[in-house]
């Protein structure tokens, strides 16, 4: 559970910073990115997203529980802080890369799985 916590935080603050980035138009230092509303919520979104996922097996439904999930949580931020660049859509969308991230390391842990698998039965003589 605490690695895909870890996860979630990792995704969540490279999304944050991604999202910050193309509302900031100066220049601005790594810090000041880092220490924003919306990569705070990103992070905070990453790790319910991460708590999600290890209780999930489904890839789909982590997949749209994470796009819900991020819109409660920018919402809820929306509502804590005024915050006003459009919760919902933006919510859907920290969302949405964080549950296809965590699809996606889903599948790749599925398929090692199966691949190992199939090698152990080659070697014991099993041709498919």
């Amino acid at each position: 559970m605490i690695q895909k916590i870890l996860i979630g935080i990792l995704a969540g603050t490279l999304i944050g910073l991604f999202i910050t980035s193309i509302f900031i138009l100066d220049e601005t230092s790594f810090l000041e990115l880092f220490l924003t509303k919306i990569t705070a919520t990103s992070i905070i979104c990453g790790i319910f997203c991460g708590i999600y996922a290890h209780f999930s097996k489904s890839k789909l439904q982590v997949f749209l529980i994470s796009i819900l999930i991020g819109e409660i949580v920018f919402y809820s931020k929306y509502i804590i802080t005024g915050h006003d660049f459009d919760p919902i859509t933006m919510g859907a969308f920290v969302g949405a890369m964080l549950g296809g991230t965590f699809a996606v390391i889903m599948k790749i842990k599925l398929s090692l799985k199966v691949y190992t698998r199939l090698q152990k039965l080659r070697k014991r003589g099993f041709k498919y």
